[in-house]
C-alpha cells in the first residue's frame, strides 16, 4: 500500500497525496468496493468530497477512441477539513450494471480498458479535480466462462474482445454499448466460419447470447452479417451442457453463409 500520485490543489503549500485503492475481484452485478486515501500536505484544506466515474474505453464510428461513463459513485465521508499531514481513509461502493464489460476471461486480459477516476471538490462550487486515474479489472461471469468454454470445445476460442457503441437487437439495454468477444476457430479442416462474433446481454436471470459471423466494421447486429441467438441462465451453470445450442448455431449460420 502507498500514495501513488502528487498533486497540488490551489497552490504548492496546499498539495496533497491521494491514492485510490480498489478492492477484488469485481464482477457485473455486483458491487465495486474501494478506498481513497488522502494524505494532507502544508496546511490544512477542506475537502467537500471525492467522486468516482467509472468509464469504458471505446472506438466510435469515425475511429477515434473515446471514454464512455456509466457508473459513478461517491467516497465516505464527505465534508471535512483535511488537517496539514494528516491521512483521511475514505470508502466507497457502487452496485454494477449487468452490462458492465468484462475485461478478464479466466484471469487473462482481453484488451477492453476500464477506469475508475478520481476527482476531488474543495466546496459546492467546485467542479472538482480529477486527482487519480486507475484501472478496473472486471472478471468475466461463471456464465461467460462457460458458454465460452462450450465454443471452445466446439475448435472457437476467445481471442480478445471490444466494446462497441451500439445496441443489441430485441433486448432491454440500458447502457449505449455492448462488449463483444471475438473467437477464431483452430479445429483443423475446413468448410467453418474463420472468425465468431459473440455478444452476452446479460441480466439479474441470465444472457441472452448473440453469435454471428465475426463483422467488426458492422455495428448493428441486425445489418449484413446473420445472427443467432440463444437463452443461458445463471443457475444452469455446472448443470446444463451448451455445447448442443453451440453446434445449432454454428450450423445454422455456416448454412446462411452459404446462401
Amino acid at each position: 500500500m502507498g500514495f501513488k500520485k502528487l498533486f497540488g490543489i490551489g497552490s504548492p503549500d496546499e498539495a496533497i497525496e491521494v491514492d485510490t485503492q480498489i478492492l477484488g475481484p469485481v464482477y457485473p452485478g455486483e458491487d465495486v468496493k474501494g478506498e481513497v486515501l488522502l494524505r494532507g500536505g502544508a496546511r490544512d484544506m477542506p475537502v467537500q468530497g471525492i467522486y468516482l466515474r467509472i468509464s469504458v474505453r471505446y472506438t466510435d464510428y469515425d475511429g477515434e477512441e473515446r471514454d464512455y461513463e456509466f457508473d459513478s459513485c461517491s467516497a465516505r465521508p464527505s465534508d471535512f477539513i483535511l488537517r496539514t499531514g494528516e491521512e483521511q481513509r475514505l470508502t466507497f461502493s457502487e452496485r454494477l450494471s449487468w452490462e458492465t464489460p468484462v475485461s478478464e476471461l479466466g484471469g487473462r486480459a482481453l484488451g477492453v480498458v476500464l477506469s475508475v477516476k478520481s476527482s476531488l471538490r474543495r466546496d459546492w462550487d467546485d467542479e472538482g479535480t480529477e486527482v487519480d486515474n486507475d484501472l478496473l479489472h472486471i472478471s468475466a461471469l461463471p456464465l461467460h466462462e462457460a458458454v465460452l468454454d462450450a465454443f471452445a470445445e466446439e475448435g472457437y476460442y476467445c481471442d480478445f474482445a471490444h466494446v462497441v457503441d451500439s445496441y443489441l437487437p430485441h433486448v432491454e439495454q440500458h447502457r449505449g454499448f455492448y462488449r463483444s468477444f471475438v473467437l477464431t476457430d483452430r479445429s483443423p479442416g475446413g468448410g467453418r466460419l474463420e472468425q465468431l462474433e459473440v455478444a452476452f446481454h446479460v441480466n439479474v436471470v441470465g444472457a441472452l447470447v448473440h453469435v454471428r459471423r465475426a463483422a467488426p466494421d458492422v455495428r448493428g447486429w441486425d445489418r449484413n452479417t446473420p445472427v443467432r441467438r440463444f437463452a443461458a441462465a445463471h443457475h444452469e451453470v455446472g448443470h446444463v451442457d451448451w455445447r448442443p445450442q453451440v453446434r445449432k448455431v454454428l450450423d445454422e449460420l455456416a448454412l446462411l453463409d452459404d446462401h
